[in-house]
């Protein structure tokens, strides 16, 4: 019996450097509130890892109208206090860090990939903001689609 917990404890360490992934769902945020020079920042709610990631990134595909640019931004603690209705408006602030961007100027639907520290320490604190900041084009409503998301993660240094 104890040759097979050994055995099982070194396969998982012996694994657990290597990145796993988790495929997500799809989901979908309405735009509304997207001014220009202001982050939207949205919380993910989601349970807290059992286990503490060392490092997490989010690839995929997202889709909105052409002519737009974006830039992402995360966060793992409240991002200011001018909320409403579960959405934040805020001002830039050192403590954001950026995760990725996507430019539509091309298509409407484009690669993501985010990764950061913020984006990992919010994911193992079960506490994690999302921000949205228009780059460039006019502000406008619409529909930022998040498709075939799978989040990469390790779980040891």
């Amino acid at each position: 019996m104890r040759s097979i917990v050994l055995l099982l404890v070194g396969l998982l360490f012996g694994c657990s450097n290597a990145p796993l992934s988790v495929p997500l769902r799809d989901f979908d945020v309405d735009v509304v509130a997207f001014q220009n020079n202001r982050i939207v920042f949205v919380k993910q709610d989601f349970a807290k890892p059992p286990f503490a990631l060392r490092k997490a990134d989010l690839e995929g595909n997202l889709t909105y109208q052409t002519g737009f640019a974006f830039s992402f931004y995360a966060t793992d603690s409240e991002p200011c206090s001018n909320q409403s209705n579960g959405v934040y408006l805020c001002g830039e602030n050192p403590s954001f860090e950026s995760i990725g961007s996507a430019d539509f100027q091309s298509g409407s639907t484009q690669p993501l990939r985010f990764s950061g520290s913020k984006l990992t320490s919010g994911i193992n604190s079960g506490n994690l903001w999302i921000g949205v900041k228009l780059e460039s084009g006019i502000a406008t409503a619409g529909t930022l689609q998040f498709r075939n998301l799978v989040a990469r993660v390790s779980l040891l240094p």
